[in-house]
């Protein structure tokens, strides 16, 4: 039986949703690099335009984000929205670090597509996650 809340349950629930945050991020970063890495065999068997390699690698991206998003809203079970932007944004911050840190260059205008290409996919998938149909056994 469970107690009831006495004004520390915020805490114990705020860290539980940076669990499921950090879970998501760690879920949707790996099939992100999955799908890089199905599409770099792809690449090296077929013969496709070097014009290829940007589309596919933001298209895997947005497949992990949406993931994320997903496995987020399905942990915590409300508010998709926000946390699938929270998840689109800890991906954005991660591969804005590894870009910085490998490139050096400064983040141009292309920085703020990716952002609203993580943002919502991973909104796409708090949405799909909350919204999905639990089973009734």
């Amino acid at each position: 039986m469970r107690k009831p809340s006495t004004g520390s349950g915020s805490k114990s629930s705020m860290a539980a949703r940076s669990k499921a945050v950090a879970l998501s991020v760690a879920v949707g970063v790996l099939l992100s690099f999955l799908l890089l890495c199905a599409f770099a065999a792809l690449m090296s068997v077929r013969d496709l335009p070097h014009s290829a390699v940007v589309p596919l690698s933001i298209f895997s991206v947005a497949v992990g984000t949406i993931g994320s998003g997903y496995c987020c809203a399905r942990l915590i079970r409300e508010q998709g929205l926000l946390w699938g932007l929270v998840c689109g944004t800890v991906i954005f911050l991660l591969a804005l670090f590894c870009e910085l840190m490998l490139l050096g260059q400064p983040v141009g205008v292309l920085g703020l597509y990716k952002f609203i290409i993580y943002a919502s996919s991973g909104m796409i998938g708090g949405v799909l996650g909350v919204n999905k149909r639990r089973k009734v056994r």
